[in-house]
């Protein structure tokens, strides 16, 4: 009998993968490994030639004549386990159980590449990680040279090459043009851009004030407005009293219409609406959900995340009814599933309908939905409920009736000036009713009116306001202006390009995207919005008009990779006009002044080891003397220092309660102090956690 070796991305689906098979009669026998996500890197420029290792314009572009990879320090015992598993063993072939997609696709062959393995491999492939699509997966291995697995494979590799190749090159132009670490991506930049150019818009804002005038005809209120432009602003307040002075006392009704509208539940989850969703109503940054919803998949409850579609394929609708019943052992949708599954019309229409189901609308994955698998005793945090039960109500939502709502909108006049009311009726709450602790809408019908219908007007009231400037982007906002970042060109072949590219990044990027811009200090939190720092606003500002900072470049780009994946084009092609491109960007950025500001440096506290101050950097926090090797990590277990946290740790003081995640998966809290230099952890009530 055959043998393979299956190597899962890592240990949790190889565990589940590996529980399937002993229930699964396959004509060949496996041996299970895995990686713990990327285990090897492209080398770094040094590595190819020694004269890269100077930062020196004479030297770029760098352009290996051969890209090759070097084994993660983070993942050196993986990476040599596995290596030796492959020598000691006679394998047949390979199984490839990387999370179907370009990334994973990207971290099984850049190890396979490094690693020298000339063994056939076959693709593991599923959305699902319950029993039932594993087993499907296990029984319907794909070759390696299946069309569709061999061009997602080229894609992904030239995308990691065409990102160092662009990074490395333009950082080291900016920085040694700017005089510190400039750091340039063609996903990063363009996206500072995008939060550089919404603060500086702030910044220049300058209020304005206007008036408006408000009638209280006693049930409801209406506003002033001027019939030839249908603005209700007035520019002083002169002019606002000049009209209040001139009203009859009464309003009569000159116009009344009213509309019904239907709204359907929106389409199914995408990583970013699923992101967006999350940070609306919860708060939680894109970085947050995206490793929330990765934890649910991988405990099987939903489907795969890092998905850019939100339609499911038609094969997937025919079972849809599992998925739903899944649902029932949840007291607050057990009437409602009940319903569902009783209408088996509306089950038959949602199959149909290209709202919701349509296999010319997937990517690599379909929508993310919750699977069959029943939460049961699993044990979830509070955030993973809240975004297990956001996919669970947009899945419900779409086998109910739509929201139904008269909107109706009056006219009415008192003299020569008119005021307008808007208010909304509702007639079926539809599926709404899912969502009705979310739903903050004053939404307010007007009493029934006809045309010449006099009121008495209760009271008039001039309304002092000011212009006020745009929004700060939040986690919702950026994803979305991320997303459509055609609005930011105004060529409209260009706003083509980037709507089929879907803008720039994509679901599971953008979220590491915004997380780097953070920590290398070009933008920052304040509160829930996004700021860019003078950093950041000196990076575009000196750049200018070049390439990299437009979210063409990276959208033309994704175009191609995407044609590669479609097989519209080649990879040799591909890779002809990538160097030619960063040969002409890289000189274009020689030829710029990079005026940027020096670096502040936070000094954080004294060194306990040598007494010279210690100062926060995008890692950490170190010592400024240089012969000095004091430092403290920002990032513990999962866990992030806060530079507060260590200021207390250099006076002697024990932090605050730090939430860790210990090397069992087991999540606790825990003080830290410093006894000497080395960290140690203080636990409540004298408890131990290893």
């Amino acid at each position: 009998m055959k043998r393979a070796l299956l190597i899962a991305e890592k240990p949790s689906l190889m565990r589940d993968i590996q529980k399937v098979y002993k229930k699964t009669t396959l004509p060949y026998e496996i041996d299970f490994s895995s990686f713990v996500g990327h285990v090897v890197e492209l080398k770094e420029p040094h590595e190819y030639k020694p004269e890269w290792k100077k930062w020196n314009l004479d030297v770029l572009p760098m352009i290996p004549e051969r890209y090759e990879f070097r084994v993660k320090k983070s993942a050196y015992k993986v990476y040599k386990d596995i290596e030796q598993t492959l020598k000691s063993n006679h394998y047949d072939f390979i199984i490839n159980a990387c999370d179907a997609g370009m990334e994973g696709e990207n971290i099984f062959y850049s190890f396979y590449k490094r690693v020298g393995c000339k063994l056939p491999v076959k693709r593991f492939w599923t959305s699902q990680t319950t029993d039932t699509a594993i087993q499907k997966a296990l029984q319907q291995l794909i070759d390696e040279n299946d069309a569709m697995i061999r061009n997602l494979r080229n894609a992904a590799m030239y995308r990691s090459v065409f990102d160092w190749l662009i990074g490395l090159n333009l950082t080291r132009v900016a920085t040694v043009k700017g005089g510190r670490i400039i750091k340039v991506g063609r996903v990063m930049t363009p996206t500072l851009a995008i939060v550089v150019k919404r603060e500086l818009e702030i910044r220049n804002f300058k209020p304005e004030p206007y008036f408006q005038i408000e009638i209280d005809l006693d049930s409801f209120k209406a506003m002033w407005f001027d019939p030839k432009t249908n603005d209700n602003k007035i520019k002083n307040k002169e002019l606002a009293e000049a009209i209040k002075s001139q009203l009859m006392g009464i309003a009569r009704v000159v116009d009344v219409k009213t509309e019904r509208k239907s709204m359907y539940a929106p389409s199914l989850h995408s990583l970013l609406e699923l992101q967006k969703e999350a940070n609306k109503f919860f708060g939680l940054t894109s970085a947050q959900t995206l490793k929330i919803a990765q934890g649910l998949y991988e405990k099987k409850l939903i489907t795969y995340p890092r998905t850019e579609s939100k339609h499911l394929p038609a094969a997937f609708a025919k079972t849809i009814e599992d998925n739903i019943r899944t649902l029932a052992n949840l007291n607050e949708y057990q009437e409602v599933v009940k319903n569902i599954l009783s209408n088996k019309k509306q089950i038959e229409y949602v199959r149909h309908s290209k709202r919701y189901v349509d296999d010319k609308k997937l990517t690599d994955h379909h929508a993310i939905t919750v699977t069959d698998v029943a939460i049961g005793k699993k044990k979830l945090t509070a955030d993973e409920l809240k975004i297990y039960h956001l996919i669970a109500r947009r899945l419900l939502s779409i086998f109910l009736p739509p929201y139904l709502i008269d909107k109706t909108a009056v006219v009415l006049q008192s003299g020569e000036h008119f005021f307008k009311a808007n208010g909304i009726s509702i007639i079926d709450k539809g599926y709404t009713v899912l969502y009705e602790s979310f739903n903050k809408k004053n939404e307010r019908p007007l009493p029934m009116l006809q045309i010449n219908m006099e009121l008495p007007i209760r009271q008039a009231e001039v309304l002092s306001k000011m212009t006020e400037p745009p929004q700060r982007y939040t986690d919702s906002t950026l994803l979305d202006a991320m997303f459509h970042a055609g609005r930011f060109v105004e060529d409209k072949e260009l706003q083509r390009i980037l709507k089929d590219a879907e803008g720039i990044g994509t679901s599971a990027t953008r979220a590491e995207i915004i997380e780097k811009l953070i920590s290398i200090g070009m933008i920052g939190r304040q509160g829930k919005s996004f700021i860019a720092t003078q950093f950041g606003i000196d990076v575009i500002e000196s750049l200018g008009n070049h390439d990299v900072v437009s979210p063409v470049l990276t959208a033309i780009w994704s175009k191609k990779l995407k044609d590669i994946v479609d097989g519209h084009l080649s990879s040799r092609q591909f890779y002809g006009e990538m160097l030619q491109f960063v040969q002409e960007t890289t000189a274009r950025l020689k030829s710029i002044e990079m005026e940027v500001a020096e670096k502040q440096t936070v000094v954080v506290g004294k060194c306990i080891k040598c007494g010279s101050s210690v100062e926060e950097g995008f890692k950490g926090y170190a010592c400024s003397n240089k012969a000095c090797k004091f430092f403290i990590s920002k990032t513990l277990m999962k866990a992030k220092i806060t530079s507060t946290d260590a200021k207390k740790l250099l006076t002697g003081k024990e932090t605050r309660e730090i939430r860790f995640t210990w090397k069992s998966g087991k999540k606790g809290k825990a003080k830290l102090k410093l006894n000497g230099e080395k960290l140690e952890f203080v636990f409540s009530q004298s408890k131990e956690q290893k």
